[in-house]
């Protein structure tokens, strides 16, 4: 689904992402984890335009990313960041369908496709005419979600997401989106720094140290077979927190 070739990003002359040459493959949640200023949320932002590379290049489903080709694979691209990334002014239904009105889509088909994604991240029909300071925390995710879902993208670049919500409504929703991914088949990239919703959610995961990759692979390779001490150290740091199964990954996921 993507192939980056040679990726490197600095800001201010300090490295964020060293040179990067990797595949993401198709239907898999892959899980770019690490500490805080590892690169994750910089290689995300990279592959849907926000930051242009110092160098190297991205192909996504086959498309060369660049200036002809942006609009179009963001398009087919659903983002999803802290919060949600709501519009304060717009009530939860504009929020959602915002890129269908945009692409000047029929109003039958923007609330044929509203009615599936709220359904799908199980929004109320009472919340989608409420706006995003009404909301819970939860509540403002699950809009972002199905705001990102909207144009049935391939592809979904999530960056950290639910790291703002309480440690219930989290477990809630890593349940819930582990069981939506399965369902839905997308190719999922999803950044966080807790190991615990790595081992929940990934097929595939990226540790990652300084810009770059340290190890890659399942959770069961980083817990037993870690490939540089920075991955004992930061597995050693949550590794209490982890659930008895995790070393096999989230249900149904490949071995």
């Amino acid at each position: 689904m993507i192939h980056t070739r040679g990726l490197c990003r600095s800001f201010g002359g300090r490295l964020a992402l060293a040179p990067l040459t990797t595949t993401f493959e198709r239907g898999r949640v892959t899980v770019l984890l690490g500490p805080s200023g590892c690169g994750k949320s910089t290689l995300l932002r990279l592959l849907i335009g926000l930051v242009e590379p110092d160098a190297g290049s991205i192909e996504i489903d086959g498309v060369l990313l660049g200036p002809a080709t942006i609009v179009a694979l963001r398009h087919r691209t659903g983002y999803v960041i802290q919060d949600g990334g709501l519009f304060p002014h717009l009530t939860a239904r504009d929020n959602i369908t915002l890129l269908a009105r945009h692409l000047r889509w029929e109003p039958a088909r923007i609330r044929e496709r509203l009615a599936a994604v709220a359904e799908l991240a199980r929004i109320a029909p009472r919340l989608l005419d409420q706006y995003p300071s009404t909301l819970s925390g939860g509540e403002r995710q699950r809009i972002g979600i199905a705001r990102a879902l909207l144009p049935d993208p391939p592809l979904l670049l999530c960056d950290e997401p639910l790291s703002a919500l309480d440690p219930i409504t989290r477990s809630g929703l890593q349940d819930e989106l582990r069981n939506l991914f399965a369902a839905l088949g997308k190719t999922v990239l999803w950044v966080t720094h807790d190991l615990h919703e790595a081992a929940g959610l990934a097929h595939d995961i990226l540790l990652m140290r300084d810009g770059q990759v340290v190890q890659r692979g399942g959770i069961a390779d980083l817990l037993a077979r870690p490939a540089d001490p920075f991955v004992t150290l930061f597995v050693r740091a949550q590794q209490g927190r982890l659930p008895g199964e995790a070393a096999g990954g989230p249900a149904g996921a490949p071995r």
